[in-house]
């Protein structure tokens, strides 16, 4: 499973051009040492310079150089807003010599990210659709990095089910 897993991780860095492979060791890869995937996600974000910097811009606390936990702590809060998915791996456990499993999935999430990412922006550019995102964008209201998302989307949630069921009161109404 685990090599199957950095196969998949292994064809995505070689679709990048990936080249630092003397820094990385396959023990490092399978014991999962934490200075080993945080060069892997390094070298993902430096792939997507575009991505990488409109995502710096909209969320201020994505760090890409200093410590390797500051960067795993970024990457997984980036994957669990952007990727709208739970993690299984904290920050904490990032830093421990384990784990290669989940870090691998999560290099493997972040290259999935980005690429989308770049696919849309390639695919939008110069297009209505395009310019209608960016007025949409502007719209909405700026939430700090301090929110807690997930009741941002249970606010928004509730708000469209209390739409619905008013919506639903008034076709009863009538009848």
């Amino acid at each position: 499973m685990l090599s199957a897993t950095f196969s998949l991780l292994h064809r995505r860095l070689s679709s990048l051009g990936f080249d630092g492979w003397d820094a990385v060791t396959e023990e490092d890869v399978y014991s999962g040492a934490p200075h080993c995937y945080a060069e892997l996600m390094r070298a993902i974000l430096f792939s997507f310079p575009h991505d990488t910097a409109a995502l710096m811009r909209k969320y201020p606390w994505l760090c890409i150089e200093g410590e390797d936990r500051a960067l795993a702590h970024s990457v997984l809060r980036l994957l669990s807003l952007e990727g709208s998915r739970r993690i299984v791996i904290k920050a904490t456990q990032f830093g421990e010599k384990k784990y290669a499993a989940a870090k691998m999935n999560v290099c493997i999430e972040l290259f999935d990210l980005l690429s989308r990412l770049s696919w849309l922006r390639e695919n939008t550019q110069g297009t209505r659709a395009a310019a209608r995102r960016a007025a949409l964008a502007r719209a909405i209201p700026f939430y700090p990095a301090a929110c807690d998302a997930s009741a941002f989307f249970l606010k928004a949630r509730l708000g469209e089910l209390n739409g619905r069921r008013k919506a639903l009161d008034h076709h009863l109404d009538r009848e």
